[in-house]
């Protein structure tokens, strides 16, 4: 006669041990004065199912390490490829890159030491407005000298910000043009690039111009919503410390992954024959799989970036000479522009391994390596 068994709501688990538990239970099940409890037999598949789970957690855990080391080492290995590269042509790009940091830098000094002394002068003035009549002559002459002022400072802020994205574009456009050159073997001289360098500065522009909108856009919309979250919960200190602090992790990763995207387009805009958001959608078609190793480059050049700029601005901020300060400000914006120049170094190798992996055939076009795709509409892969 057959047992009947209580429903115990337990689910066996895969494998030898659930047939061995099924045994137990067909045991149980047929046998009139079974010599297995049903308390037994309950503790004893919960203690299967646990062992089981846990051996899973832990392979799986074995996996995400092994898949963890094998992109670390892809990494290391792409590293090693921008070294070797970069070793090419190595005399014109040292010569590119301290052309730019000595332009930037001294761009850079020079601004401080011309439009500090005007904005003391406006804060001094606009001071003395409130202490004035304003009928009274000499508070329309104050404001008329203000607004003189503040017409000057926004002008020559205006002359060194163009002056400084025009050599930032020129030296970015040549990097990435040698970088090009090395990866085939090819030398060239200075002149060549020189030659060069024309074409590809009109799609670099246009392309530049879409890529600083979408980093507006994205900073824009980031700080919108850190500053709802701060003001939602602004009742409990901690918890909102928490979320601040939880939130600008997630849009800064967001922001460094959105970036692999585009600062590859502006490769793709000077070794391609597209621009804007042309070039942008086919960024965002060649990285695909590979978006990873760019995110892992961005964090590491950003992360040396923020260290050094924190550590030269907390110096700068200590009373010091004039002179000092400016020595200060051009090693910091030295540093700064060495690490952009790395960075598109960088990307153009990427650009080269990203095309590699979607085995795509490589093409000669001026000596500039290219590769001819059917020109389609875009749209989700700006990002």
């Amino acid at each position: 006669m057959i047992r009947q068994l209580p429903r115990v709501g337990l689910h066996c688990t895969k494998g030898k041990r659930s047939k061995t538990s099924f045994h137990l239970l067909i045991l149980v099940a047929y046998s009139p004065q079974p010599t297995v409890s049903i308390e037994r037999l309950v503790a004893h598949i919960k203690r299967i199912t646990y062992n089981s789970f846990l051996n899973q957690t832990i392979t799986n855990c074995e996996i995400l390490q092994m898949e963890s080391k094998k992109i670390f080492l892809q990494f290391l290995e792409f590293l090693k490829k921008w070294i070797v590269i970069m070793s090419k042509n190595s005399k014109l790009m040292a010569i590119v890159t301290s052309i730019y940091i000595i332009i930037a830098s001294l761009f850079s000094v020079l601004n401080i030491s011309t439009v500090k002394p005007m904005i003391f002068d406006v804060v001094t003035k606009s001071m003395m407005l409130p202490s004035q009549d304003p009928q009274g002559p000499v508070f329309a002459q104050v404001q008329n000298t203000m607004q003189k002022e503040f017409k000057i400072f926004l002008g020559t802020e205006l002359a060194f910000i163009v002056g400084l994205f025009i050599t930032s574009l020129i030296a970015q456009n040549a990097i990435i043009l040698l970088i090009g050159a090395a990866h085939k073997d090819e030398k060239i001289s200075h002149i060549d690039l020189i030659l060069r360098m024309p074409q590809p500065l009109k799609r670099t522009f246009i392309t530049s111009f879409h890529v600083t909108l979408l980093r507006i856009g994205f900073l824009y919309i980031g700080f919108f919503f850190v500053m709802v979250l701060i003001i939602v919960t602004s009742g409990n200190k901690i918890v909102s410390k928490l979320i601040l602090w939880a939130l600008v992790v997630l849009v800064v990763s967001m922001y460094l992954y959105f970036s692999v995207v585009w600062v590859l387009s502006m490769v793709v805009s000077v070794l391609e024959e597209c621009s804007g958001i042309e070039a942008l959608g086919r960024a965002g078609r060649l990285v695909k799989g590979m978006k990873l190793k760019g995110f892992l480059l961005n964090f590491l050049l950003d992360l040396l970036s923020y260290v050094f700029f924190h550590f030269f601005s907390r110096m700068m901020m200590v009373k010091q000479p004039a002179l000092t300060q400016a020595i200060l400000l051009f090693f910091l914006v030295g540093f700064i522009c060495s690490i952009t120049m790395f960075k598109f170094q960088a990307y153009t190798v990427l650009y080269f391994e990203c095309k590699k992996n979607h085995g795509e055939e490589i093409e000669l076009h001026g000596s500039v390596e290219y590769s001819k795709i059917p020109r389609v509409p875009l749209g989700e892969e700006l990002l």
